[in-house]
């Protein structure tokens, strides 16, 4: 290995670091925890080691010049670069930990009333869920694997196909109690219930109904939520397939219709490109696709693909 030529404090560059990312002293000291003249003493020193201007300084603040531009810039890369190495090295030291991030849908509905059988035919791992709709970075934020609902595309990393999915519309059995049998064009009396990225307008079409996307009624940013107010009796869901199976299997919920809607999205198992996955992991996804396999599968049809749609709603 090459030897370094002698480097400043790594203390002065974290601060120099933060400063210059944070755009100022101050947020930089709230960010480290320490007080604005701490921050600004570090880097004078940091310059006066150096022998050249980091920030351009003035009453309304403080600016990068070239040089420090240059050095934040590479500091950072450099930064970032280590932390994501020490991510890594530490999950690999713990091979009975796994970090899975998903959907807060999804988990909910599908993968948690599922995943007590793996934990219990992996006794002792630590297996960590995160919920969010955004894509994490697998190093930065010390994910193992990722299970997104999408079109596949997720450069730079190995996405495999692990279910297609499709739409349906569904029921509390007690809502529709007492009503004769319900036919599309009949919707138009009930409340329908809305999430975010998925339009009622493309099963209309399905249904043989040029109806617009409905406007009013409740709308939830999380299909988990639009499952339990259907649930609750609060109106007629649109949902997917894998989120309200369970439901439907316990009688829970009804399938109003038989009209379905194929998705062009699907479920994505996606990990980290050009790293082998641990054991754990392997196990993990073996377990992971069986379940997928078991589900019911989607009926035949031509995939709706809503980026179109989406963008003609909005």
């Amino acid at each position: 290995m090459e030897t370094p030529v002698r480097l400043p404090p790594l203390s002065m560059l974290k601060v120099f670091e933060a400063a210059a990312r944070q755009g100022g002293f101050s947020l930089a000291a709230k960010e480290l925890q320490v007080t604005h003249s701490a921050v600004s003493h570090q880097i004078r020193a940091l310059e006066d080691l150096l022998g050249f201007a980091l920030f351009h300084r003035s009453g309304r603040g403080v600016q990068l010049t070239p040089a420090g531009l240059e050095l934040a810039t590479k500091l950072n890369d450099v930064l970032c670069d280590l932390g994501r190495t020490l991510t890594r090295l530490s999950q690999r030291t713990n091979p009975r930990r796994l970090t899975v991030t998903t959907m807060p849908s999804f988990a909910a509905r599908w993968l948690a009333p599922r995943v007590g059988e793996f934990i219990e035919q992996e006794p002792g791992i630590e297996l960590n869920i995160l919920t969010t709709s955004e894509v994490l970075d697998f190093a930065r934020d010390g994910v193992d694997v990722a299970i997104r609902f999408g079109f596949g595309e997720y450069p730079g990393q190995r996405a495999d196909l692990l279910m297609r999915d499709e739409m349906l519309v569904v029921a509390a059995p007690g809502l529709l109690q007492g009503h004769p049998p319900i036919v599309p064009e009949a919707l138009r009396d009930w409340s329908l219930l809305r999430s975010d990225g998925e339009f009622w307008r493309a099963w209309f079409e399905r249904a043989g109904l040029d109806w617009p996307e409905p406007r009013g009624g409740l709308f939830f940013n999380d299909s988990a939520l639009v499952l339990q107010a259907a649930i609750d009796g609060r109106g007629i869901a649109l949902t997917r397939r894998s989120l309200c199976q369970q439901e439907l299997d316990n009688g829970r919920l009804i399938q109003v219709f038989t009209e379905t809607l194929p998705n062009a999205r699907a479920y994505w198992y996606v990990t980290p490109g050009g790293v082998q996955e641990s054991a754990l992991a392997a196990r993990f996804r073996a377990w992971v696709f069986a379940q997928a396999a078991a589900c019911p599968p989607v009926a035949d049809g031509i995939p709706v693909d809503d980026r179109a749609l989406e963008r003609c709603i909005h």
